[in-house]
């Protein structure tokens, strides 16, 4: 995974507490933005809420797409 492909999408992402466990939630997360050295990534979630990750802390599993309906013209 390069998660440079993904800055300014939104993805579904399982983010590990850090220790040696693989457990944690899949939510749905924007990628903000990659630190210099690449070691570590900025995400906000769904309530707006923006945090700092190791990038070996992250698990990407997809990214979203948006789905638009087309209205019929009349």
């Amino acid at each position: 995974m390069d998660i440079k492909n993904f800055v300014g999408k939104r993805c579904l992402l399982k983010i590990s507490n850090g220790g040696y466990s693989n457990h944690g939630n899949v939510d749905e997360y924007k990628v903000l933005e990659l630190s210099p050295s690449g070691n570590w990534v900025k995400v906000m979630n769904l309530y707006g809420n923006k945090f700092w990750r190791l990038v070996t802390e992250i698990s990407f599993l997809e990214e979203l797409i948006d789905f638009k309906l087309d209205k019929p013209t009349s």
